[in-house]
């Protein structure tokens, strides 16, 4: 009997969640079991490079790829049961589905992730941020933003993430949205002065919510262009997530100014020590009649992030 999309789609999903059980009793000795189990019920060609990273990875317990993974099992359970459902069941496989469908029946791609701005306001004043240019008085309603998840997901996207101004400067409405769609994953950049214990707690409770901290090198590179006290503000904020076993990554704007100290060993230590799970690196661009041109980066010094992005002696 030849089974229909749907029935595979559905006994995919069954054996994901079986592996994602195994890897709960005992992930070290379970990932192989569970790329085995994913090699055997998914399509040849779904996510192929993927895997077959994740692969090599797992043979090499001193890789850093493999160090992360294990990493994961750091977080609260909970949460990192909803971010691999989230991401690998309804983002990945459902969604893709969706999007594949969607391209061929209307001949045109659907993007894999959607990114908005809930406000345009802002509790900084950073140099040369592009955010000031638009004021403080731009925002999507509640209803707006729930509209644009919906109409996401029918389409197939199940990942959403916030830019601004300041994202959080919504927190209220943040933790609305992820309990409003528990099947989506939701990932802010953010500036990371207004986490407080009372919204970590929420973030705890929701699940579904990782924040991207901005962060540029050290504390006098990075309040330089962030104002005085944002460094230390953004380490605290750190620590409350770390300590409630929650994932969090760092967004770092790059310039003339912080390029040796954000490609710098000591930076990418201090993040992993911090318990970041992820960077984004974003080259400055200046924006607006006063933006700062000095602040961007040579061509030699785009090169040398390149290097210590990409070609890292320790990957």
């Amino acid at each position: 009997m030849k089974l229909t999309d749907k029935a595979k789609t559905a006994i995919t999903e069954a054996v994901v969640k079986q592996g994602l059980g195994y890897l709960e009793k005992d992930p070290e000795t379970n990932i192989p079991k569970l790329m085995a189990l994913v090699d055997k019920y998914t399509p040849k060609d779904w996510y192929a490079g993927q895997r077959n990273a994740i692969r090599n990875a797992i043979q090499d317990k001193d890789n850093n790829w493999y160090q992360l993974i294990m990493r994961l099992y750091q977080l609260d359970p909970g949460v990192r049961k909803t971010f691999f459902e989230n991401f690998i069941i309804n983002a990945s496989l459902n969604g893709g589905k969706l999007q594949e469908e969607n391209a061929k029946e209307n001949n045109c791609n659907s993007p894999w992730a959607i990114l908005l701005d809930p406000t345009s306001a802002c509790n900084l004043h950073c140099t040369g941020c592009w955010a000031a240019e638009y004021g403080h008085q731009l925002n999507l309603t509640l209803e707006e933003i729930d509209s644009i998840i919906r109409q996401g997901k029918e389409i197939g996207v199940y990942m959403y993430i916030y830019t601004g101004g300041e994202p959080t400067v919504r927190k209220k409405d943040i933790i609305k949205l992820c309990e409003m769609h528990p099947d989506c994953e939701f990932l802010a950049f953010t500036n990371g002065t207004l986490f407080d214990e009372e919204f970590c707690d929420e973030i705890l409770r929701v699940k579904n919510f990782v924040p991207a901290f901005s962060l540029e090198g050290s504390e006098e590179a990075n309040d330089g262009r962030r104002g005085q006290g944002i460094y230390q503000k953004v380490m605290h904020s750190m620590k409350l997530l770390k300590d409630r076993g929650l994932p969090f990554g760092i967004s770092t704007c790059y310039t003339s100014a912080n390029v040796d100290s954000v490609s710098s060993e000591e930076y990418f230590d201090k993040l992993v020590d911090c318990g970041a799970m992820f960077a984004w690196f974003f080259h400055y661009m200046p924006v607006g009649n006063d933006a700062s041109a000095d602040l961007l980066p040579t061509p030699e010094q785009r090169k040398k992030m390149y290097s210590s992005i990409r070609c890292h002696p320790s990957d």
